[in-house]
């Protein structure tokens, strides 16, 4: 006679062995689409001098996923590889660094300009700048620094009429 475990035990072992024959189909298919990425990357190598940074990416989840099929097929893990999980993210480089085609760098370069949206000012017609973009491009003197500059215009004019003594 059998006990209830016995019988979830086979049931349990049979899903994996068909689980594990579903992944060896899977990795009958990834590990020559790997090859591929490899040769691919090594003629992207030679013809850039860097390596593709989505082949890199892609080869990494890649090979990522190669060794959680072949974890959960040594009973290392019960976690089932993709698409019962969510397929590996990549890492990042550890190696050479990617090559980044120009056109693309400059639509990547870091920006500088802080995160809060910014409003766009509606153009101006007239020929005389804008009030504000004056009074934003001038630094205001201080009011003493004004003052000074009155009365020393104001004294230089009345000392050359004024005798000295």
């Amino acid at each position: 006679m059998t006990t209830p475990e016995k019988i979830i035990r086979r049931e349990s072992i049979v899903l994996r062995v068909l689980w594990m024959l579903l992944f060896l189909l899977v990795w009958q298919v990834a590990v020559p689409l790997l090859g591929i990425l490899v040769v691919a990357q090594l003629l992207y190598r030679l013809f850039y001098g860097a390596p593709s940074a989505h082949f890199m990416s892609f080869g990494d989840s890649l090979s990522q996923y190669l060794a959680q099929i072949g974890r959960f097929a040594v009973f290392n893990s019960d976690e089932k590889p993709w698409p019962v999980a969510d397929w590996p993210q990549a890492r990042a480089a550890e190696g050479e660094p990617a090559y980044v085609p120009k056109a693309k760098a400059a639509v990547d370069a870091p920006v500088t300009a802080p995160a809060a949206p910014v409003e766009i000012a509606e153009p101006v017609l007239s020929a005389e700048p804008a009030a504000e973009t004056v009074a934003a491009s001038e630094t205001p003197a201080a009011p003493d620094t004004l003052e000074t500059e009155r009365h020393s215009d104001a004294s230089a004019n009345s000392t050359a009429d004024v005798p000295k003594q």
